[in-house]
Order: C-alpha cells, then sequence, then structure tokens
C-alpha cells in the first residue's frame, strides 16, 4: 500500500486543525467550507491510499473531540472530496459534479437534521421560530385590542408561518446548491495549481441532467402514496428526497428555457421575463425539464 507520507501529514494537518476551530467557533464553518474541498480532492488525486488515512485520522480526532458539529461537518466534507476526486478521474463535467455535490450536500444536511431531532440534539423547525412567532403575535393582538388589526390578520400570520416551516427543507437544498456551486468555483481554479486537471463549466443551454433523476422522482412519490403519518421518519427522508430531486429538474427546465433564448435569439426584456416566470412558477418550469429530459425537446426547438 503506497502512502505518501508527507501529503498525508500535511492534509491531515490541515483538517484536524479545521476541525478543532469550528469545535471551538461553529460560526467559521461559513468561510472554511467552500475552502476546505482543495487539499481533500488533491490528495484523493494524488493518491488514493493517503486520502483514507487522512480521513480516518481527521474523522477519528474530530469524535473524540466530542463535538457533534465539527465531527459532521468534516465528515461531510471528506465524503464530498471522495465524490469530487472520483468524479474528477471519470473526466465528468463539472455542471454533473455540480449537481451530485448538490444531492449529497443536501441529503447529508438533511438526514443530519433529522437524526440530531430524534436524539433531541437539536429543537424541531416550529420551534426554531417559536419566540419570534410568539412574540409577533403578541404585539399583533395588542394592536387588534387598540382596533388597528382585525383578528383575521393573526390566523393569517399563523398560516404564512406555517407555510414557511414546510418550505424549510427546500431552502436548505437551495442553500447547498449555492454552497455546491461556490465550492467548485473555487476549487477547481486552485486544483490546477497543483497540476490537477479540471474541467470547465458549460454555458447553462447545454446541461443535460441524467433521466435517472426524473425515476428516482417517481418512485419516491410513489412510496410516498403508500406512506401515512406514523412512518415519521421514512415519510421525511422520502419528502426531504422530492425536494432535492424537484430542484434538480427545475435546473433542467431552466437550462431549456436558456436553450429556447439561445437558439431563438430572444431579447433581453423577454428572457428577463421567462427567467421570472420561470422561478414563480418552479412547477411548470419542473415539467419542462422533465419534457427536457424525455423527449429531448432542445433538439426539437428550431433556430430562428
Amino acid at each position: 500500500m503506497k502512502i505518501d507520507i508527507f501529503k498525508t501529514l500535511i492534509t491531515t494537518f490541515i483538517l484536524v486543525l479545521m476541525t478543532v476551530i469550528v469545535s471551538f467557533v461553529p460560526g467559521l464553518m461559513v468561510i472554511l467550507t467552500p475552502l476546505m474541498l482543495v487539499p481533500i480532492v488533491n490528495l484523493f488525486i494524488k493518491s488514493k491510499n493517503s486520502y483514507f488515512v487522512a480521513s480516518a485520522i481527521t474523522v477519528l480526532f474530530a469524535t473524540l473531540l466530542l463535538s457533534t458539529v465539527s465531527m459532521v461537518w468534516i465528515t461531510g466534507l471528506v465524503l464530498a472530496g471522495y465524490l469530487i476526486g472520483s468524479l474528477l478521474n471519470m473526466r465528468s463535467s463539472k455542471e454533473r459534479m455540480l449537481y451530485v455535490l448538490t444531492i449529497f450536500y443536501s441529503f447529508y444536511t438533511l438526514l443530519a437534521i433529522i437524526v440530531f431531532q430524534m436524539a433531541n440534539i437539536i429543537p424541531k423547525v416550529d420551534v426554531w421560530f417559536k419566540d419570534v412567532t410568539t412574540l409577533y403575535i403578541k404585539l399583533l393582538q395588542e394592536e387588534v385590542k387598540k382596533g388597528n388589526f382585525k383578528a383575521e390578520n393573526i390566523e393569517l400570520f399563523k398560516t404564512a408561518m406555517d407555510m414557511f416551516m414546510l418550505q424549510v427543507p427546500g431552502l436548505i437544498i437551495f442553500c447547498m446548491f449555492l454552497l455546491s456551486l461556490v465550492q467548485l468555483l473555487i476549487t477547481m481554479p486552485l486544483l490546477r495549481t497543483f497540476k490537477v486537471s479540471t474541467p470547465n463549466f458549460r454555458p447553462l443551454y447545454m446541461w443535460h441532467i441524467p433521466k435517472i433523476t426524473m425515476y428516482l422522482y417517481f418512485i419516491a412519490t410513489i412510496i410516498k402514496w403508500g406512506l401515512t403519518e406514523t412512518d415519521v421518519v421514512m415519510l421525511g427522508i422520502v419528502t426531504n428526497l422530492q425536494y432535492v430531486l424537484e430542484w434538480i429538474i427545475f435546473i433542467q427546465g431552466i437550462s431549456l428555457f436558456h436553450f429556447f433564448m439561445k437558439i431563438r435569439k430572444t431579447n433581453i426584456f423577454m428572457n428577463i421575463c421567462i427567467f421570472i416566470l420561470a422561478f414563480l412558477l418552479p412547477s411548470v418550469t419542473q415539467i419542462f425539464g422533465m419534457l427536457d429530459m424525455i423527449f429531448n425537446m432542445k433538439s426539437r426547438i428550431k433556430r430562428k
């Protein structure tokens, strides 16, 4: 088993140091996370055995620190580094890396939240906003007594908060997409400085997401039909899986619209209107994304 001792020691030191820093100052994850794939992926490309040794030492150290946050954080990054390193070896496109990384981070984060909630490490979603919601309702009640607001406004606010909490998984997935995008934009150029061959992003209109994404979405939907509210864990996993896949299919729909704009040479005003409608009507955009996956709609659009 060949191991590059020097690279292993350097990478392990960096990972352990970052783990210690995050265990004491968790807020620094926001700054450190976009940069952390560089040493991990570089080591994976140069020596897989070295990567496994460094990863095992780092995760073990994080476990011994008894810091749940830092352990989950560094474990996720180590696994993400493995994914990106493998995709680089397969010479995958950068957009494929983007949606694979988005899917992984989304699943990893949502499952971690579910497990933490079941273990009572973190509160349920409704508790996150309980203090703010309670305070705002009290203020509304005072205004109702003064005659400045109607009592119906309180119910409207409660309904709006319930709808917002249902959107939390979707917001998390969107954040994971942005994180994946930023990580790749930072990681790929830096890896080139270490003489690692990396791909460039193709234009959005050339993106093509595999049909397997759509098939998984249909399977998840069918499974969800057979679940009840008592199947809490399975229902949570399947629902979050749907959120992730819906976002990926949505991207394919956006890609189709962009292709239409490119081929038909539409004006800027029309382009802006199309994108606004696409985001305001995500379900319609997802349908177009599915149609493109099934019928290859891009090949049917005639040039102007």
